[in-house]
């Protein structure tokens, strides 16, 4: 039998006007210049990373701007999620 061990959370990220945005509203997904969505674990793990230039390339640099950006977004939802657990169990 398999079970989720695992906390997991997932945060979408895109480069609009040269600026890094997490969780993109409509307007702003319309218009950036890439797309990424990152799923990780609590053991800071990657599940997924999906990333897609949407007119022009993406440098390394904003790669690994994106990602680390996406890292500490996901380490706060996990930590919103132990919390809210905590709450249910108290």
């Amino acid at each position: 039998e398999d079970c989720i061990c695992d906390q997991v959370a997932a945060v979408s990220l895109g480069l609009v006007d040269g600026q890094i945005l997490v969780d993109l509203d409509y307007a702003e997904d319309s218009d950036c210049e890439t797309d990424m969505n990152i799923v990780m674990n609590d053991q800071g793990g990657y599940i997924e990373i999906q990333g897609t230039a949407e007119g022009a390339a993406f440098s390394p640099d904003e790669l690994q701007a994106m990602l680390e950006l996406g890292n500490k977004a996901i380490e706060q939802l996990i930590q919103h999620q132990r919390e809210a657990l905590a709450d249910r169990q108290a």
